[in-house]
């Protein structure tokens, strides 16, 4: 009798697993939370600083090899 519910168990888990890995397939793009959501907003007020500083740095080195 032990066996058989021991099997029976098992056999539970092994379709619990395989709802699970095919929840995970559906949601494969991960939430972000609140802190995820801040680390990405910093990331990108550093990009958009960091792109600003090459365009002007840019500017100067056209002006410069150009005379203007």
């Amino acid at each position: 009798m032990t066996d058989r519910r021991l099997i029976a168990a098992l056999g539970r888990l092994e379709r619990a697993i395989a709802r699970v890995e095919v929840g995970v397939e559906r949601n494969a793009r991960p939430a972000f939370g609140h802190d995820e959501s801040e680390a990405l907003f910093r990331l990108a007020e550093r990009h958009r600083t960091l792109r600003e500083a090459t365009e002007s740095a840019i500017e100067r080195i056209d002006r410069l090899l150009g005379g203007n």
